[in-house]
């Protein structure tokens, strides 16, 4: 390999890792850019099943009826979260999949997305 094939390929690499990281500001915004590699890299690393198993932080605005919220997610997820921070962090553990983080990114009232990995299924 040439310096210069190096050089392309570190350049199709870079550009490659900014275009993602453009498609994940547009498709999800409020999701951390962590939680979303970590996720990637752990889904192709795991079993077949390819479903990692996260702590999931929603943060919200204030003033919602955080019992409505913590139904929705309930409903939407079948989990429970605890409700922090005035009610405007919801915590739960959950199996993730990008679908998942795009129903929460979604929802108006949510403003950031966080995670952290706890385990296969």
């Amino acid at each position: 390999m040439t310096a210069n094939q190096a050089d392309e390929g570190a350049k199709e690499i870079q550009t490659k890792y900014d275009q993602f990281q453009n498609a994940c500001k547009t498709v999800l915004p409020k999701v951390d850019r962590k939680l979303i590699q970590e996720f990637l890299f752990r889904q192709q690393e795991e079993d077949s099943d390819g479903k990692p198993r996260y702590t999931v932080e929603v943060h919200t605005r204030e003033g919602l009826d955080t019992k409505k919220i913590k139904e929705l997610i309930w409903s939407k997820l079948g989990e429970m979260p605890d409700i922090d921070y005035h009610g405007t962090q919801y915590k739960f553990d959950h199996t993730l999949t990008l679908e998942v983080l795009k129903r929460i990114s979604d929802l108006d009232y949510v403003l950031r997305v966080k995670g952290s990995y706890i385990g296969p299924v």
